[in-house]
């Protein structure tokens, strides 16, 4: 009783001291490029170094590190409620940390060792995120020649993506509270938070890009933050810090692709990402990785969008990226193989837990725990993959056993048919 008593005033006091904080600087907000050094760069031809101005409030982070210590060294117990809780603080240090490391090598250091790099391994396997990478390149490569075409797409403005956006969100239940609008000021084409979601006025979008940033920035990042400031107890879960990246990221990917929504050139999108991580751990510059975008298709403003989110924080001059881009699909396979285990359990009550606040997988064996405690509550929002169980556990269950086959022989027995597909015209009329 007395340990009962004991872990529900630590996780309370935690809350309570997390909660009346000012965060004195957001890591993605302070490092994001402004608008000046994107419409400088395109001035002069694109060819020079952007040059990158951070005006850091160091000494208010600084004060901002040294009470967040203060609450760690505070933290009692060696059960597993108290390490997570020393974990989720130390993740919040580690985050402001990094950012009195912007503009420096070691930003490129501690980035590696929070988000790992584009040459780390899963799960102490010799398969590495590169290895993802280009093994998806390769399959989602048009090797043959197909007469069928999809009918060109119209192209979606930045206002009707917010008519869209927000008459989805109205419709939802239970309802999101989420402000939607235009912001000449956002520094990439869509920039959401928990409670509001920017579009740049003279952004562009793709039907396929507007389904899948429903899924991922909204029914996944929104939702999840929404829920853990929901969490009477644990307020702090609406923002976990760089250690849950990889699976908060993971899950917003698994969204799109479970519900149809990542599309072929967004999940090439996503493993070039690595490879551009790749390139700038290898000393590439901002400008190499730009050029290596614009030469190979890609539009001018996606490759200055894509070759900035990789050097933001880092040194445009190569060898010291932000490595953030290399976990997506590190989540992606790690929230799979994690839902692949338990789901076929039926374990729905820890599937949910995923979404109740901004975690990491590692941390749901302690919020079950909690929950078991009476200590965390049920999340009040559900993104949709996760409410229609009926259909997610049939999709597991099948695939559990595929995970099994080996597809070897069924390619060698189909060899014919893909020579033959690599090969053909059809006659002209």
């Amino acid at each position: 009783m007395e340990n009962e008593r004991r872990v529900t005033e630590q996780i309370a006091r935690v809350g309570r001291v997390l909660g009346e904080r000012r965060n004195k600087g957001k890591l993605l907000e302070e490092i994001a490029w402004p608008r000046e050094v994107e419409e400088a760069f395109f001035a002069s031809g694109a060819t020079r170094l952007p040059t990158i101005d951070h005006a850091i409030d160091r000494e208010g982070i600084g004060a901002q590190v040294a009470e967040l210590a203060a609450i760690e060294g505070s933290i009692e117990g060696d059960d597993s409620i108290a390490g997570w809780l020393r974990a989720t603080v130390r993740s919040l240090i580690d985050g402001n940390e990094l950012l009195l490391a912007v503009g420096t090598r070691d930003f490129y250091e501690r980035s590696r060792t929070l988000y790992g790099g584009a040459r780390t391994a899963f799960f102490g396997a010799s398969a590495r995120n590169i290895d993802l990478a280009d093994h998806l390149i390769e399959r989602l490569r048009v090797h043959g020649w197909d007469e069928a075409r999809d009918s060109r797409a119209a192209v979606i403005t930045a206002p009707e993506l917010v008519t869209r956006l927000q008459i989805r969100a109205a419709k939802r239940r239970p309802r999101l509270e989420l402000e939607i609008v235009l912001d000449e000021r956002a520094t990439a084409k869509c920039v959401a938070g928990m409670n509001r979601v920017r579009v740049r006025p003279d952004a562009t979008f793709a039907p396929w890009e507007v389904e899948g940033l429903w899924h991922h920035e909204i029914e996944t990042h929104a939702l999840t933050a929404q829920n853990g400031a929901l969490q009477q107890s644990a307020s702090f879960l609406r923002s976990g810090g760089p250690r849950t990246t990889r699976t908060q990221e993971g899950l917003a990917v698994f969204s799109e692709l479970y519900n149809r929504a990542l599309s072929i050139g967004r999940l090439t999108r996503l493993a070039t990402r690595v490879k551009l991580v790749d390139m700038a751990e290898q000393g590439a510059s901002f400008l190499d990785l730009y050029r290596f975008l614009v030469e190979r298709g890609a539009e001018p403003r996606d490759a200055y969008f894509d070759a900035q989110r990789v050097c933001r924080g880092g040194l445009v001059t190569g060898g010291a990226p932000f490595t953030k881009d290399a976990c997506y699909l590190a989540g992606l396979l790690e929230v799979h193989a994690f839902l692949s285990a338990v789901i076929r359990g039926g374990f729905r009550d820890e599937v949910e837990l995923l979404v109740s606040g901004r975690i990491c997988l590692d941390d749901v064996a302690v919020l079950a725990e909690l929950r078991a405690r009476g200590i965390l509550r049920r999340p009040r929002y559900l993104p949709r993959w996760l409410s229609a169980w009926e259909t997610l556990l049939p999709f597991f269950a099948f695939t559990s056993f595929m995970d099994a086959v080996d597809l070897r022989p069924v390619e060698a027995h189909y060899h014919a048919l893909i020579t033959v597909a690599e090969t053909a015209r059809p006659r002209a009329d």
